[in-house]
């Protein structure tokens, strides 16, 4: 705490001394106000009103510069006044404010009596000139009437640069909270997750997740934002901030319900498809509907606010192929094609929010919810596995946030915000639909690969508490935005492994004739800890004439540790009481971070703004670093022994009686069964490690620079159009480094592209640069700088052009083009750690992924080193159109690259430019180029139509919405492995179906 406390106190400093870059939650109201000589007005008092304001005004003054300007204000509708002795009063009404917004109002005063109110009229601004920051606003409006499944996270993918890492078609799939964005190739896991600006990632991953599945009747808007970051903000990736509803002075609701049946959906399964070896849709309709319902306002007119929403939603989707089984006890496994096999999830969600207050000048705002999910056959359509092989995965997540803000003056801001969150999780098997010891499958002549009767593996309990604290002051004035502050966010994560259910063992079998038994005795209650993330900060921006200019700095700070841990004894380790110490500071952290910005006003007029910015960020993490560094992690808690059960003569009853009969406690061959292959089974063996040099100390953590340049324009009233230029240069590579083994411990080898497959580039010629270890070594594999070896490089540059428009008379049309290319090279390093061509399985933390990684061991030539894709180019677009009685047509659009191809090829024995048999007997090598092959453009239409019904005081929207309207087959997922089905599809994008709704909005 002693390190928080300095760092906290260097951030005072920081700010004592006017250190730069502005960031803004919330949305901001600022200009000039001047008379009619042109010359500036100082003390001119300057007031927003708005219904979405509970204290009803806020109110500023113009500095000595004729400035002025109003933070941290909620979207909605303003009236801006303007008044001083002296000068007849001005009035503009009307103006739409957004979060993450500056909307600039100047103001021209006329001589003449206070009480003579000048009132003008004018369209609300759509170009932002003080920010340089890319960010597109979803309103509540534009989740009403867009087809969508209600994810923010999927309408956040509409904007051109963003790309979601599940393409889903409807809510289909559900709501995917596992799934990321990202955009101008920035990590996906460098994303962060807010709720009225407070971080909500749990502690999976880069905490930039929360299993939460949101309303789409809560937000108000959600505010995402891809460049141009400020001081505030941690990171470089995609900034998804949603501003929940609050309520207000007038009771207020909606009632939500949409569904589909499989009759509903369509089918593409094209020729095309079956004679690419695709028998049948990866995923299809069994369930889908969601049912939301949401009320707000006031317990007390402007003093006590509440808004609540309730859901329940549930998908169910069938997988091609897999049944439920006649016995669940057999041995041989027999369908039952009555009933197919499905996936999907239900979900209870409540949450309510309370805004309070306390005083003109002091405001509270608190929101909580609760929700249970369940995932009943988890994994099912991820892995080849049975119904009754899945387990039961159920979520009992809880998150709030409470924010505190007092408007000292009309220049002192402060703010204090808590989030915090709970999201355990159970993955368990269902004793009621299991039939004895698992079998894996592994297929052969007679049957198909498939695990059955039981899950393998164990059952999981995980706790994942999470904290985030954040506290804030801005200094305000009509010419500089000044705030310094921090934020910090703490939590853990406590693994309770077992499989009591399932007695820890099973069966694999070839053909259904027993090959392996497998024994396995996990962990229980081992924890890895995030300390502290923590992000003090200072900023400001700064309004000369026509030119903002923000800038910032930012001190991240990082500490990871995991704690004290008891090996407890097992059904298959009756001794095992290992006692593992804790290990601190993996990592240990600290980073400076500079922002700079500038946003010019061409012309002068507000219509066009040219703008710039440079930014340095660090990757996200939670406890990622300190679960690789467990010490728990090198426990041998599983091993394999052949088992053959035609030992025993014939007429022994031992013979084929599919048991395993042998002592399988006893490590030595005995009975029918073969020695332990993992000889330490319950002991430690030292894994991957990191050299200690890369988890401590000044600017080590793996980070990124992005770069911007670009422009916006007002092309007409309510219409803007937007171009920009965007580089991201990485930095802090780390390489694995198996020190057992030097450059002379290969051998380089050459061999020849095979024939039999026209569509493989360069059949038939010859392919070097590829290595073969000489001897099998027991690794000693440390993750290192990469710095050290040699210079590695990873660059992405772009284009942006988007258009904006929002006419009168319900006319929304958004969208535009994000064209992009991807390099990443590390040449320099490979002749000293030539295994850096070998893809590790799986990729450790901090193994910064290249153009294409390969996958599943597969070795890259050392030609294909340096890997750069051509301009790629996404294409998105939305609109709405309201006609006349009461009909709206609207829809989005989708066009994203296909998936990059690969051809892993293996070669078994040997190949004669190696002069020797491969040392591992085979080797796995992918004999495509990275970056220039790819699948199936996905290009996806939705639609929706519209008839707009008034009852009452309120008005129902009766939708009809067909997604995949077009009916597209592409290919989202192939296989890559070279052979007779290379190429085959895995997963299609679903197919066409008809989702009816209807809200009722009062």
């Amino acid at each position: 705490m002693r390190h928080i406390a300095r760092a906290v106190f260097l951030a005072v400093a920081l700010a004592a001394v006017g250190l730069p870059a502005g960031a803004q939650t919330l949305g901001t109201i600022a200009g000039v106000v001047k008379d009619p000589s042109a010359a500036v007005l100082p003390g001119v008092t300057v007031e927003a009103a708005s219904p979405a304001l509970i204290e009803r005004v806020r109110t500023a003054a113009t500095d000595g510069t004729g400035l002025y300007r109003i933070v941290n204000l909620p979207p909605g509708l303003y009236t801006i006044t303007f008044t001083l002795p002296g000068f007849n009063q001005v009035r503009r009404e009307g103006v739409q404010v957004a979060a993450g917004f500056t909307a600039t109002i100047d103001a021209d005063m006329r001589v003449g009596a206070v009480e003579e109110t000048v009132t003008v009229t004018g369209e609300s601004p759509i170009v932002d000139l003080q920010s340089a920051a890319q960010t597109r606003s979803v309103s509540a409006e534009i989740f009403k009437q867009l087809p969508s499944s209600g994810s923010w996270l999927q309408m956040a993918a509409l904007m051109p640069a963003v790309r979601a890492s599940i393409q889903d078609v409807g809510g289909i799939l559900g709501d995917q909270t596992g799934a990321q964005v990202s955009a101008h190739g920035s990590r996906a896991e460098d994303g962060v997750s807010m709720l009225d600006g407070l971080r909500i990632g749990n502690m999976y991953q880069s905490s930039n997740l929360t299993n939460m599945s949101l309303s789409p009747l809560l937000f108000e808007q959600v505010d995402v934002q891809l460049a141009g970051q400020s001081g505030e903000t941690g990171t470089n990736g995609v900034i998804m901030n949603a501003i929940p509803k609050s309520g207000g002075n007038t009771f207020s609701g909606s009632a939500l319900a949409n569904g589909s049946a499989p009759s509903l959906q369509g089918n593409n399964v094209t020729d095309r498809l079956q004679a690419r070896g695709l028998s049948g849709a990866s995923t299809t309709l069994k369930t889908l509907y969601d049912l939301n319902v949401a009320v707000g306002g006031p317990i007390k007119r402007d003093r006590l606010w509440f808004f609540a929403t309730s859901r329940y939603f549930t998908n169910e989707f069938y997988v091609a192929g897999r049944f439920f089984p006649v016995d669940v006890g057999a041995v041989r496994r027999e369908d039952d094609r009555s009933r197919q096999a499905f996936g999907g999830t239900y979900t209870y969600d409540n949450n309510g929010r309370v805004t309070w207050a306390l005083s003109s000048k002091q405001k509270l705002s608190s929101w909580y919810a609760y929700q249970y999910k369940v995932d009943p056959n988890w994994l099912i359509q991820t892995f080849v596995q049975a119904p009754e092989a899945s387990r039961i995965t159920t979520w009992h997540t809880q998150l709030s946030t409470t924010k505190w803000t007092y408007t000292a003056t009309d220049r002192l801001l402060f703010e204090v915000g808590v989030a915090a969150g709970a999201s355990p999780d159970t993955i368990k098997v269902d004793p009621n639909r299991i039939g004895g010891i698992a079998i894996v499958e592994q297929g052969g002549a007679v049957a198909a690969p498939l695990t059955y009767r039981s899950p393998t593996g164990f059952d999981f309990d995980d706790r994942l508490p999470s904290q985030t604290f954040k506290v804030s002051t801005s200094y305000v004035t009509g010419s500089h935005n000044a705030k310094f502050g921090f934020e910090v966010q703490r939590g853990h994560f406590e693994r309770n492994d077992n499989n009591d259910s399932t007695g820890g063992i099973w069966y694999t079998t070839r053909d259904y004739v027993p090959q392996f038994v497998t024994i396995q005795a996990p962990l229980q209650g081992w924890q890895n800890k995030l300390n502290y993330n923590l992000g003090i900060f200072a900023q400001d921006r700064w309004t000369v004439n026509r030119m903002t200019v923000s800038g910032g700095l930012r001190l991240d700070l990082q500490k990871e540790s995991t704690e004290p841990f008891t090996a407890a004894p097992h059904r298959w380790l009756p001794n095992r009481r290992d006692q593992l110490a804790a290990v601190e500071n993996v990592p240990n952290w600290k980073d400076i971070d500079p922002r700079v910005s500038a946003a010019y006003d061409l012309f002068g007029n507000g219509k066009t703004a040219l703008k710039a910015s440079v930014s340095r960020s660090v990757e996200q993490d939670s406890i990622r670093y300190a679960s690789a560094s467990n010490p728990a992690t090198t426990l041998q808690t599983q091993t394999q022994r052949t088992w053959n059960d035609t030992t025993y003569p014939v007429g022994d009853p031992r013979r084929n009686n599919f048991v395993p009969d042998c002592d399988l406690l006893v490590s030595a061959a005995n009975g029918e069964c073969g020695p332990w292959q993992t000889p330490s089974f319950g002991s430690s063996v030292p894994g991957t490690v990191y050299d200690r040099a890369i988890l401590n100390g000044w600017g080590v953590r793996p980070s990124n620079w992005e770069f911007s340049v670009g422009a916006q324009h007002e092309l007409l009233p309510r219409v803007s159009a937007s171009v920009g230029y965007f580089r991201r240069i990485g930095g802090n590579f780390s390489v694995v480094d198996n020190e057992t083994l030097g450059r002379g411990d290969f051998t380089e080898y050459s061999v020849v592209y095979p024939s039999t497959d026209t569509r493989l580039p360069n059949a038939g010629q010859t392919l070097g640069g590829i290595f073969d270890p000489n001897a099998i070594v027991a690794p000693r594999n440390v993750i290192k700088a990469a710095s050290q070896f040699g210079k590695q490089l990873a660059h992405w540059d772009g284009f942006d052009v988007s258009i904006d428009a929002r006419l009168q008379g319900g006319f929304l049309v958004q969208g535009g083009v994000s064209l992009g290319k991807s390099m990443t090279d590390n040449c320099d390093i490979i002749n000293d750690v030539p295994e850096a061509l070998q893809a590790a399985v799986p990729a450790p933390a901090g193994i910064q992924p290249l153009v294409t990684a390969a996958a599943n061991g597969a070795w890259t030539p050392k030609g294909y080193c340096h890997q750069e894709t051509p301009f790629l180019a996404q294409y998105k677009g939305l609109a709405a159109y309201t006609l006349p009685y009461g009909v709206r047509l609207s829809g989005t659009f989708q066009s994203i690259p296909g998936p990059q191809i690969a051809a892993n090829a293996v070669y078994v024995g040997s190949v004669p430019s190696l002069g020797r048999p491969f040392t591992l007997a085979q080797a796995n090598i992918n004999l495509v180029k990275p970056g220039t092959l790819f699948g199936d453009r996905l290009n996806q239409f939705d639609l929706r139509f519209t008839k707009i019904v008034s009852v009452g005081r309120g008005r129902v929207d009766l939708n009809v919405d067909l997604y995949n309207a077009f009916n597209s087959d592409a290919i989202l997922v192939q296989n890559n492995t070279f052979g007779a089905a290379w190429q085959r599809p895995i997963t299609v994008i679903q197919p066409r179906f008809v989702k009816l709704s209807a809200r009722w909005d009062f």
